[in-house]
């Protein structure tokens, strides 16, 4: 039988009807995870708030129209304890025992006006969100190992159940635990969609195809992230507007009879099942084999079971075996730094989305806009270039841009280059995944990607403790970003070009990989 590649080059096309079919099932599920990894900047906003009205200070409410919109603070904690004037100059002060009144202007209700997430409580606001990151990490390893188990297709639909199921019980939670615990399910499902569709358009696509395919399918993240904009700015509450982002995972269903598993991961595992699955394509995409494309060569067998012995074309690997050989370790430890620095810087930059201007919703819409001209530019600058050149560029841009930044006074100026440097970052991370799919062979392709995407995963949950630098030195954040970005481009340059390579399958594929 001839390798994968040379049946999708030379007689099923790299690109044919049935690897479009592919992308498009990928595609349309991609849209529900942008949903879900963003929700946060709605379910968990917090608004203006302030102790409830107290007894002795009825009018305490009409002190908001008072004051110069942005000319003081509304959301306090304490208040006094004796309403005197010689109480006032004491400073003596207590918690609200009342309760807050919450601003409803823009939010009807959240997690935070829920449960009260304000003042002594606040942290758990952030524990929300550092805890569905820290779900989307352990998906990144529990379901990058699965799909090697048991297939890309199995562990593809099982996270598809799991996102939907979990993400209908989130709007029900009756407390904040329980909230925490499902959206880290949510987090964790995401994840397993993410990184297996990833994994799965590339495996069914020709070398040359491999960029677009890439690129296309986490545009419509970034249209799922509008399309969020616009729900959340219909339904203002956060347990409708759960269960709306939610339900549409039922349309996913018929995956189940749509979905196929990956040609490359049969290949190792079940050789019978893959030449059923590549005359199937040959069909949609009315193509004639010729007998000899899928015969057995006698050779070809006897270097099958050597190299099964050799190597375990059915054995299960593990994360220690992409760093037991010297090659093999130095590429995966440079891809894990560059993965952990886009994800710090990423959401470091997401989560400063507050120096734009307008509205909330305006920022979310304005921010996922900026992506998508990020991700078509890499159909012609990887194509063009390679995939190593881009992630160089794209990473040293970043870094000047945060570094700028950081010495700019507040403004429209500051805005745009921190906007310069969302796209960029936004560039580099998608490169990056493309880059990372190709240089990992196929018997530990998910267990690499999904120890990247861990890697990355740390570095979302510790990017908001990074900005605790700036009590000390508010430019800090920035220039740390900037440094860490350009450090990663120009470790990428130690890595091997990829483009219009053959995708290695073993082990010792993978260690002799761009050694020549």
């Amino acid at each position: 039988m001839l390798p994968f590649d040379e049946i999708l080059t030379g007689y099923l096309g790299e690109m044919g009807w049935y690897q479009w079919w592919v992308l498009f099932l990928m595609c349309y599920a991609e849209m529900p995870v942008g949903f879900h990894q963003l929700i946060a900047n709605f379910l968990a906003a917090s608004p203006s708030h302030h102790c409830a009205k107290i007894p002795q200070l009825p009018y305490i409410s009409v002190i908001r129209y008072n004051l110069p919109d942005g000319s003081f603070n509304m959301s306090y904690a304490d208040f006094w304890q004796n309403h005197t004037p010689e109480s006032l100059s004491a400073g003596g002060t207590i918690s609200c025992d009342r309760g807050w009144e919450y601003d409803c202007t823009t939010f009807t209700s959240t997690i935070v006006t829920e449960w009260d997430l304000v003042c002594n409580n606040k942290g758990l606001r952030q524990l929300t969100t550092s805890l569905y990151m820290v779900g989307v990490s352990l998906g990144s390893v529990g379901f990058g190992d699965l799909a090697d188990r048991i297939g890309r297709r199995r562990t593809y639909l099982l996270s598809l159940a799991i996102q939907c199921v979990f993400g209908v019980v989130t709007a029900f939670s009756p407390n904040v635990v329980l909230f925490i615990i499902f959206r880290m399910f949510v987090g964790a499902a995401t994840s397993g969609v993410i990184n297996t569709s990833a994994v799965m358009v590339c495996e069914f696509v020709g070398p040359k195809e491999r960029v677009k395919v890439g690129v296309l399918r986490p545009v419509f993240f970034s249209v799922g992230a509008m399309i969020l904009a616009g729900v959340a700015f219909g339904v203002r509450d956060w347990r409708a507007l759960q269960l709306a982002v939610s339900l549409p995972n039922l349309l996913f269903i018929p995956f189940y009879w749509w979905c196929p598993e990956s040609p490359r991961w049969l290949l190792s595992r079940d050789k019978e099942k893959a030449k059923e699955l590549i005359q199937k394509m040959a069909r949609f995409n009315r193509v004639d084999l010729p007998d000899h494309v899928l015969a057995d060569d006698p050779s070809d067998v006897n270097n099958t079971k050597k190299e099964e012995k050799k190597d375990g074309t059915h054995k299960s690997y593990t994360v220690l075996d992409i760093l037991r050989k010297p090659n093999t370790r130095k590429r995966s430890l440079i891809i894990f730094f560059i993965w952990f620095t886009n994800n710090i810087v990423y959401y470091g930059i997401a989560l400063n989305i507050t120096d734009l201007s307008g509205d909330v919703y305006t920022n979310s819409l304005i921010a996922s806009a900026v992506e998508i001209p990020a991700y078509l530019t890499l159909l012609f600058l990887q194509e063009r270039f390679g995939r190593k050149l881009p992630v160089f560029a794209y990473l040293l841009l970043t870094g000047i841009g945060l570094i700028v930044t950081a010495v700019l006074p507040p403004g429209p100026g500051r805005v745009a280059i921190a906007m310069i440097s969302r796209f960029c970052i936004t560039g580099g991370f998608q490169s990056t995944m493309i880059y990372t799919v190709e240089l990992f062979p196929t018997v530990t392709r998910n267990i690499g990607m999904g120890f990247s995407s861990t890697a990355g995963r740390v570095g979302s949950i510790v990017s908001p403790f990074v900005w605790l630098l700036a009590d000390l030195w508010r430019p800090a954040p920035y220039i740390l970003f900037g440094a860490m970005t350009a450090m990663a481009g120009l470790l990428c340059m130690l890595l091997p070009e990829t483009k219009g390579e053959q995708l290695p399958q073993t082990l010792e594929d993978g260690e002799e990989f761009g050694k020549g």
